[in-house]
């Protein structure tokens, strides 16, 4: 994206008297809907990432419950895990899905700048010829997400590396709409399975630890205070997403719970379907007022994953 920018900045500084202050109002917000969309993908990345990390969590407590109480199996203190509701080749496939919008709306910047050269740069370039190739070759059909996925990121890494079907904006994102709002919907259902997931594994723990605590508070009394203490411990660090220190001491934020989080990555992926939709069909009024709403709802979802990981 920088090769692309510092071209359309030096384009523009050429052609002053000649009228690239029109092209910028096109321009300026392709840059933003671009710029936007990789603070999302960040942000999305980080969200799969605690899936794995309270999948993690959930084996670990029910290995030392087991262990402890049943005197079965047994379990690792240093905490080494194999994720088993998203294992790492499966999100190396939610990483592609977040790619192909990555590297759409990097193209859709190379379009918009008035010159002969549409192309990406190199790194660009070989990241679709990957997305183009685990399309073509089935790699998506393991994946638990939307059926046609794998096409939709096909014609998306088909439209980055092509030089002669498309030079406008618009036509590139009327052709492309159909495509972006699969992949887009994937990973909304992806966002939201995984929620309910978390926040099932999360109360399968508090379970165990109910279970432990009523049953060590007949034999030590009094003393099973510190085994509650530390029961409460345990069920807010299950949460990846964290505790709140805006609220009473080591209280619940209903803004950490999975649902919301999750909520807010799909409100801000929703952005991406109406920015692309403007960018096809509106005038540049319209264009710029879904594009800064596509840049505060990524904005603020990049808010919340920071402050998740404080």
């Amino acid at each position: 994206m920088t090769n692309v920018t510092v071209r359309m900045s030096a384009f523009c500084l050429l052609l002053a008297l000649t009228g690239c202050s029109g092209m910028n109002r096109l321009q300026g917000p392709i840059v933003k809907f671009d710029e936007s969309v990789h603070s999302l993908a960040m942000t999305q990345m980080g969200f799969f990432h605690a899936v794995q990390s309270a999948d993690c969590n959930q084996q670990f407590y029910t290995k030392a419950y087991e262990y402890a109480l049943h005197d079965k199996g047994s379990f690792d203190l240093a905490g080494a895990c194999q994720p088993a509701i998203l294992d790492d080749e499966q999100l190396r496939l939610r990483q592609a899905l977040m790619d192909s919008i990555v590297l759409y709306a990097d193209k859709m910047t190379a379009l918009a700048v008035n010159d002969d050269n549409k192309a990406l740069n190199a790194n660009s370039e070989k990241l679709a010829g990957r997305l183009a190739a685990v399309a073509h070759q089935g790699g998506f059909a393991s994946a638990t997400v939307a059926s046609g996925v794998g096409a939709a990121v096909a014609a998306i890494a088909e439209l980055a590396l092509d030089q002669r079907r498309f030079e406008k904006v618009k036509d590139a994102a009327a052709a492309m709409e159909p495509h972006l709002a699969a992949v887009v919907a994937a990973l909304q259902t992806e966002n939201t399975t995984f929620a309910y997931g978390i926040a099932g594994k999360t109360g399968r723990i508090e379970g165990y630890l109910r279970e432990q605590v009523a049953s060590t508070h007949q034999k030590r009394g009094g003393e099973s205070f510190w085994d509650v203490v530390a029961a409460r411990r345990i069920v807010q660090s299950a949460n990846p997403f964290g505790i709140s220190a805006a609220g009473a001491p080591g209280s619940l934020d209903p803004q950490r719970e999975p649902e919301y989080v999750a909520g807010q990555l799909n409100a801000a992926l929703d952005g991406v379907i109406s920015a692309n939709r403007a960018i096809a069909r509106a005038g540049t009024g319209g264009l710029l007022a879904a594009i800064n709403d596509l840049a505060a709802r990524a904005g603020a979802a990049q808010a919340m994953q920071k402050e998740l990981a404080k």
